[in-house]
């Protein structure tokens, strides 16, 4: 299983856009279910995969990680071994629902359920369910905003996005920036 799950690691690696991640992924039947029109970004492949469901228009960050079992278990029987735990390893499923976006540096831990219409900040670390339509943050990740209205925002051009190509930003759009970036924290 252990040589399994590093070649397909290696073959995720190899693939050179999120896209493909997730089409590799659909197509080796790798996770537990992965809907339409999905970014993958890790290259490695989480153990337990099949513990892990995707919804359609999911995107999830290279940076993200999905982690479906702990070995706490282990380490407390050595810590009280008086005290029975059960299993070293606890286990657990991990259900990302429909258009859901996952930031850079997010772990999510076992037995967790993500909405429809929701963003997880980068850096943040989700521990329990998330409803739908919210933008949650945080160590441990809660609810901060409605996906609705970040997204209605967005579409009003409201908050402060532009569009650019392959990745390169004109100066003027820089500069731009840095005035707006001025203005808000020396208010001049």
């Amino acid at each position: 299983m252990k040589a399994d799950r590093m070649y397909h690691s290696i073959r995720l690696l190899l693939c050179r856009t999120a896209v493909k991640r997730a089409n590799y992924l659909r197509k080796h039947d790798l996770l537990g279910a992965i809907g339409e029109n999905c970014r993958w970004g890790p290259w490695r492949l989480p153990l337990y995969p099949k513990l892990i469901r995707l919804g359609n228009n999911v995107v999830v960050h290279k940076k993200a990680v999905f982690v479906t079992h702990d070995m706490l278990n282990r380490f407390l029987a050595v810590a009280y071994p008086e005290k029975d735990f059960g299993s070293p390893e606890r286990i657990g499923c991990i259900e990302v629902k429909d258009n859901v976006y996952i930031a850079m540096r997010t772990y999510i831990l076992t037995n967790v359920r993500i909405g429809s219409n929701c963003v997880i900040t980068a850096g943040s670390v989700v521990t329990s369910d998330i409803p739908e339509n919210s933008i949650a943050t945080g160590n441990p990740a809660k609810p901060v905003g409605r996906f609705d209205m970040f997204a209605a925002l967005r579409a009003m051009g409201k908050s402060g996005t532009k569009r650019f190509r392959n990745q390169e930003l004109p100066d003027e759009i820089c500069e731009e920036e840095w005035k707006k970036f001025y203005h808000r924290h020396d208010g001049v």
